[in-house]
């Protein structure tokens, strides 16, 4: 059983606990698919491992400030002042449940991000990127290794899911001031 909890809550877990009366073969398919998340898990482990032996290697801490549209329909949307990683000028933007149409009506929560270069460059410029917690908050975010080849005519990612680990967590970052975050930007050489 994955339970975790305080020990005067486990005997309140134990005559709940499904596990027990669970057949042999529903608890080797449990095992199995907590085995393939631990793969997966070293797998982006080892992924990252490798990004750390890449010779161009930039960090930053990000602070993304909140800002509204003047839209008809007023949208909240998040944004960082310019930073420079790489010698390069990039910007971070980030929007609540993808810019839904009304994102107050649901307690759920999401956050996505985009990368955007500012810079002009001579060649493409292919990365890998992620987003970590900064020093100064404590949201869980799953690390997730992105890539993007940026060049003078394709210089902003898609928005991606910031992968944060539930709604409460997104939640503890939108009643912050400020959302405190670290980015790491890996330059692949050619």
């Amino acid at each position: 059983c994955p339970w975790q909890g305080p020990y005067h809550e486990l005997t309140v877990h134990e005559a709940e606990c499904t596990h027990p009366t669970k057949t042999g073969n529903e608890l080797m398919e449990i095992l199995d698919e907590m085995d393939q998340t631990r793969k997966k898990e070293m797998q982006l482990y080892n992924s990252i491992f490798s990004l750390l032996s890449f010779e161009k290697i930039g960090y930053t801490e990000v602070q993304f400030r909140p800002y509204r549209t003047d839209d008809f329909i007023t949208r909240l949307y998040y944004e960082t002042p310019r930073l420079t990683v790489l010698n390069q000028t990039w910007v971070l933007k980030a929007r609540v449940n993808d810019s839904e149409r009304n994102p107050n009506l649901s307690c759920k929560r999401t956050l996505s991000f985009q990368l955007i270069l500012k810079s002009k460059v001579n060649a493409p410029l292919e990365c890998s990127f992620l987003l970590l917690e900064g020093p100064y908050d404590d949201v869980q975010i799953r690390p997730v290794i992105y890539h993007f080849v940026f060049s003078n005519e394709s210089n902003e990612t898609d928005y991606m899911a910031l992968p944060i680990l539930d709604s409460v967590e997104c939640n503890k970052l939108l009643a912050a001031k400020n959302i405190n975050l670290r980015l790491f930007i890996f330059q692949i050489q050619k």
